[in-house]
């Protein structure tokens, strides 16, 4: 969840006075303050007279005083996948003379229409015009590397590889190993999505192999196993891919929902291409009811479920899954798959 709460963060350039109790929350603990600065890297907070630097990839939430209650409750819409209903809490809702208020409103509001065009109930197009707005007037944002992932995804989503390359290479530039693997990550599975599984796998396995200890570090290493995985069950190798995206099940933290819908993903993927479809069937089932809150997650296990069932002689669930995959996620790549 680390990517999703840093969205959390009331960042950016400080053009205003300084704010009172300001909250920054990290995996140590949580610190107060007041912000008195902050880049795409870290957050200046103010206490006790002086100033402690706190870097981007330590931060699990910042909350901030000044900005309204239907912005914090946005926010955590927007943690639980509620990305249609944070962009409705927050109609209306101004900033006042605040910046840092005025940028958190436009940034989670951004960021949602991305998520909601990922998941195809969203309108591309207008997901990263809002987006690229943002890093044009907020240039120095803490959400800068939020929004180069989520406009990768979207060049992604919509067949502009070259352009997800661009986006993804500002997660290059991150001074922190966990954040520049993520950037090799997210390569590796553009690569799959132009069916170079050979290019994918050289990059899942050089995350795997880094020598990086950082907070982070492993979770993105198991995210590449997931990656290589079913790389493996496309080339032909679904018994490998199985060993791997297993043992990050076995060992990975149970409150890691994109990573454990991405494993049982992977997992059944590989069950399928050893024509083994109720062991798949029972891999995307514990994506569809456990680790259902990331839309593209979701509509990529709904859409293998709706064809499984189908094969295991169940049209109704299949009817079911088909038609849970069109309403929740129209325009998905996933929906558009027959």
């Amino acid at each position: 969840m680390r990517q999703i709460l840093l969205q959390a963060v009331t960042m950016a350039l400080v053009a205003g006075g300084p704010l009172l109790a300001d909250s920054v929350r990290t995996d140590s603990g949580a610190q107060t303050g007041t912000i008195v600065g902050a880049t795409k890297d870290a957050v200046q907070l103010s206490k006790g007279g002086s100033n402690v630097e706190i870097p981007t990839n330590e931060i699990v939430e910042i909350a901030l005083d000044a900005e309204p209650f239907d912005v914090k409750t946005a926010r955590r819409m927007v943690q639980n996948g509620q990305f249609a209903d944070a962009i409705d809490k927050l109609q209306g809702v101004e900033g006042g003379n605040n910046e840092l208020v005025k940028q958190e409103i436009d940034f989670l509001r951004a960021y949602s229409m991305g998520k909601l065009a990922l998941a195809g109930s969203g309108d591309r197009q207008k997901a990263a015009q809002a987006l690229l707005g943002f890093a044009t007037s907020s240039s120095n944002s803490f959400h800068f590397y939020d929004v180069a992932r989520m406009l990768g995804d979207l060049a992604v989503s919509g067949g502009d590889y070259a352009s997800a390359a661009k986006y993804y290479g500002g997660l290059k530039s991150a001074p922190w190993p966990d954040y520049r693997m993520s950037a090799q990550v997210l390569a590796g599975r553009a690569l799959l999505a132009q069916d170079k599984t050979a290019e994918a796998i050289a990059n899942f396995d050089e995350v795997m192999a880094a020598n990086a200890t950082v907070s982070g570090a492993a979770r993105q290493k198991s995210f590449a196993a997931v990656g290589k995985a079913k790389a493996l069950a496309a080339s032909g190798k679904p018994a490998e891919g199985i060993t791997l995206a297993q043992k990050v099940v076995d060992n990975a933290d149970p409150d890691d929902k994109e990573l454990f819908g991405r494993a049982y993903n992977a997992l059944g993927l590989c069950h399928l291409k050893q024509s083994n479809p109720k062991e798949a069937l029972l891999a995307y089932l514990h994506t569809d009811i456990l680790f259902y809150t990331d839309p593209e997650i979701h509509a990529e296990a709904l859409y293998y479920l709706s064809n499984i069932w189908k094969d295991l002689n169940d049209p109704d669930q299949a009817t079911d899954a088909r038609n849970l995959l069109n309403d929740r996620y129209p325009g998905s790549i996933w929906a558009n798959r027959q």
